[in-house]
């Protein structure tokens, strides 16, 4: 531990004579010098024991290791003292399930890292193509196809839309539960899909007011149980009216004026009138 001392007492007087030179006018040989000298130093360390031997990672869970090592781009055996941690942390933090992450040398041998993952909000469809968003509307990875009970969402502003309709559902978790999946309709509002893509109810909600709608629709479901009718949609962007679109007769519906957009009939359906 001793030698380890000096060596480190050394390399700091090494450094602070090379910047006070810095202002020299022969600054560009004192650079090539140092170079040269801060490898042989480099070289010391790691034969005075501070060369890489452990990394430990922290927090991983969907990060693959390899992808860990190879965005470090170190090995055992290189000197500790050389490794960048600010620019490991960068290269960590650009791995897709990465959020944030810290680098800390703990000297003399070893790398610990701890990183945060996102966490997978909704999936995202578009056309034949399922990528996993967070909660802020950042694309992760692409997937073969559903995943678990993860909402589907379609549109292409939806991952930025998300947060705000999926959070007004939980306050809801009667309906909550029963979403299927969430359509972007002219990148204005949302069209929600209860219990089935293909056979269930499609709710047209407003451009504005839309935990106000939800909490309306909440309303319905619990005194009338309005899910459980033969309907192919409610329409609920008039907070005076309510419109019904019966299943059996798509032309039939309680009220007026016609609603313009029509609904899905499928999760692959992004394409939607307004």
């Amino acid at each position: 531990m001793r030698r380890l001392a000096i060596l480190l007492a050394a390399l700091a007087v090494v450094g602070a004579v090379a910047l006070a030179l810095r202002t020299s006018d022969r600054w560009p040989q004192i650079v090539s010098l140092w170079r040269n000298g801060s490898d042989n130093a480099l070289d010391l360390s790691a034969a005075a024991g501070l060369r890489l031997e452990a990394l430990t990672v922290e927090g991983r869970a969907n990060t693959n290791p390899d992808d860990i090592l190879a965005a470090l781009d170190v090995e055992r055996g290189t000197p500790i003292l050389s490794i960048n941690v600010a620019d490991a942390r960068e290269a960590i933090e650009s791995l897709p399930w990465v959020k944030t992450a810290r680098v800390e040398r703990q000297l003399p041998n070893a790398l610990h890292v701890m990183i945060e993952e996102r966490a997978a909000y909704a999936l995202w469809q578009r056309g034949g193509r399922y990528t996993l968003i967070d909660a802020g509307g950042h694309a992760i990875v692409d997937v073969p196809g559903q995943i678990g009970e993860l909402p589907l969402i379609v549109g292409t502003d939806a991952p930025a839309h998300a947060f705000e309709l999926f959070e007004a559902l939980k306050a809801q978790p009667e309906l909550m539960q029963r979403v299927r999946g969430a359509v972007r309709i002219g990148e204005r509002r949302w069209n929600l899909h209860f219990d089935s893509f293909e056979s269930g109810i499609a709710v047209r909600l407003p451009e504005s007011g839309l935990s106000e709608a939800i909490t309306r629709l909440a309303g319905l479901q619990r005194d009338h149980k309005i899910l459980e009718r033969d309907l192919s949609a409610i329409d609920l962007r008039l907070a005076d009216r309510l419109i019904v679109q019966l299943h059996k007769d798509p032309a039939a519906q309680t009220a007026a004026p016609k609603p313009n957009d029509k609904r899905p009939s499928a999760a692959k359906s992004a394409k939607q009138n307004v």
